[in-house]
């Protein structure tokens, strides 16, 4: 069988936008992150776009380029990058930053297709009207998406959470020198640390204590990032060391740490007023 001229004019043209793509490409600058990711996505859409319905397939006789559908494809992935980012980063300060697992992968993961769903389904409605009922279309293009969401939060953020996990698990150490003895602590381990007769010590969650040559704040510089909160002068503490805050006088707020961690009576900490919100707002962020 033949190729008429309608088949040869397809080609050309569909050659034509492939070039003119893989162009542009060349001369962008491959160095930011979310351009890179883009560009994938888009170069993506615009060959996805051309296999979904008979008239955009590009050997088709009645082919007519997807523009609309292109445009919209676009607007998705940048809502859904967009999307992706704002979950990463909440994964990141609140889960990440503790521990890498499958859970809290799984979580992110699936949280972040829920989200693409729900706006999907919104702006599906918003553009067809609620009176336009098509399951049909509504199906096929919610899968398509999911799918893309699926591979492309696995893709673009792959590299991200290895870098995590190499921070937590292989560098996720700090080395404790004391009295020229080094000693190694896990971050995760870490409950609090207290400063005493100019000595940090560091409690770990199954209660040891590990003296150390260091000051409060070299240690807060080397934890920082890891969920830990600079409580006062003389303390830093994990929530997992908090049993109880509540509110005391002059709008302050009382701290009161497990007893189990020194094997001694409850320890009670004190927040001015000044810093109670910021307290707060890291609590309630890591509970």
């Amino acid at each position: 069988m033949g190729i008429n001229v309608n088949q040869l004019e397809n080609r050309d043209r569909l050659k034509y936008l492939m070039d003119s793509l893989i162009s542009f490409i060349k001369k962008v600058k491959f160095s930011h992150f979310w351009v890179k990711n883009w560009l994938v996505f888009v170069g993506i859409s615009i060959i996805g776009n051309h296999l979904i319905q008979p008239e955009y397939f590009p050997l088709s006789d009645s082919y007519r380029f997807p523009l609309i559908p292109i445009i919209v494809s676009i607007l998705l992935i940048s809502l859904f990058m967009a999307i992706g980012e704002i979950n990463f980063q909440y994964f990141k300060r609140k889960y990440f930053t503790e521990k890498i697992n499958t859970r809290n992968l799984s979580r992110f993961v699936l949280s972040t297709v829920v989200y693409d769903t729900i706006t999907y389904v919104l702006l599906f409605y918003s553009i067809n009207g609620v009176k336009v009922f098509n399951l049909y279309e509504l199906l096929v293009g919610l899968s398509v998406t999911l799918l893309l969401c699926f591979i492309g939060v696995i893709v673009v953020y792959a590299k991200a959470l290895y870098k995590l996990h190499r921070f937590t698990s292989i560098q996720g150490k700090l080395k404790v020198s004391y009295s020229g003895k080094i000693t190694l602590v896990s971050y995760e381990d870490i409950a609090f640390v207290y400063s005493q007769n100019k000595i940090a010590y560091i409690i770990k969650v199954d209660g040891t204590s590990v003296p150390t040559d260091f000051t409060l704040n070299d240690i807060e510089e080397k934890i920082n990032g890891h969920s830990f909160y600079r409580a006062n002068r003389q303390t830093i503490l994990h929530p997992s060391s908090i049993q109880q805050v509540q509110p005391i006088e002059n709008g302050k707020l009382s701290v009161i740490l497990k007893p189990a961690l020194l094997d001694k009576n409850a320890i009670e900490l004190t927040i001015s007023r000044y810093k109670k919100q910021d307290f707060m707002n890291w609590f309630e962020s890591k509970s």
